[in-house]
């Protein structure tokens, strides 16, 4: 059987209300030549959960991480470990891609080895909350210094060459911001990311899901400084020098932003948080960094 050009890796917990919407934006693509690997981390049998809305198609494949919740970084390896395809995508099974996500993302992989798109956010009735979400200069390309600037959301929407990207994977220590070192790892093997301004991918911020719980504060917390404890130790995929600097560099301004919320918002919630970070902070990226944040949050 023929190899497909892309491979759309999707995990899926506890996603039955969701992964019709993710299955049907993929199979309404104006490009045809994919497959689609649904990988479930609830022992959910999502064929059958499809199947019951009359959503079967040739190109799904169904796998299973044989566990519950074992997270998005264990799941997606799954899903690379099977996958046939030249260019691989993610699709988080609560988003959704626009038509022409495949067909616009693929000349700038041509080009580049690997792009990423601008997003759409919407709440989970589909109301539009922001309809472009990155303000940045009208580039093609992304360079280590450009990425970090990026929204955090634009890290999972990647399309990238395997050929030219070999043999990467997930890291598992990170129970977030694993799409940052995935994503920075691009650098070891290519000069920089194709960006197309156009939003093509719909993120849902849905109340309860992994980017919008309640522990989320910590767990981003903890993740950046298991990020700077490994880069210390030489235990990262990142090899990129300047994507590596670049790392430490966001890593760090977050992690005093997060300081400053815990000390001063915690207290105070009516407090401007992104005026207090002005008087807080000094750094010559600080302004651009509050504009990313005026986004995140």
């Amino acid at each position: 059987m023929k190899n497909p050009l892309i491979s759309i890796i999707t995990p899926a917990y506890k996603a039955e209300n969701t992964i019709k919407r993710a299955v049907s934006s993929v199979i309404h693509q104006d490009f045809l030549d994919w497959e689609m690997i649904i990988i479930s981390d609830d022992y959910q049998n999502y064929s059958q959960i499809l199947k019951e809305d009359h959503i079967v198609d040739e190109r799904l494949q169904f796998i299973s991480t044989n566990k519950f919740g074992s997270g998005p970084s264990h799941a997606r390896n799954k899903g690379l470990e099977v996958a046939r395809g030249k260019y691989m995508a993610t699709l988080d099974a609560d988003d959704e891609f626009k038509p022409q996500k495949l067909s616009k993302m693929i000349p700038l992989v041509e080009r580049y080895g690997a792009a990423i798109s601008d997003i759409e956010i919407r709440d989970n009735d589909s109301n539009l909350l922001l309809e472009k979400f990155n303000k940045l200069p009208n580039y093609e390309f992304l360079s280590p210094q450009d990425l970090p600037w990026v929204s955090l959301h634009t890290y999972s929407i990647y399309l990238y060459d395997a050929t030219k990207i070999p043999n990467l994977y997930y890291d598992t220590d990170f129970p977030s911001i694993e799409d940052l070192v995935f994503v920075m790892s691009f650098f070891n093997d290519i000069e920089c990311i194709g960006f197309e301004h156009e939003p093509l991918h719909i993120y849902y911020k849905r109340k309860g899901s992994a980017c919008n719980s309640a522990d989320t504060h910590e767990t981003f917390h903890k993740s950046k400084n298991k990020l700077l404890e490994k880069i210390n130790n030489g235990q990262i995929s990142i090899q990129n020098n300047l994507a590596k600097a670049e790392c430490i560099k966001i890593t760090n301004l977050s992690l005093e932003t997060d300081n400053i919320y815990d000390l001063e918002i915690l207290k105070n919630p009516q407090t401007d948080w992104l005026e207090i970070l002005k008087t807080k902070i000094q750094d010559r990226d600080f302004l651009g960094y509050v504009n990313f944040l005026r986004n995140e949050v």
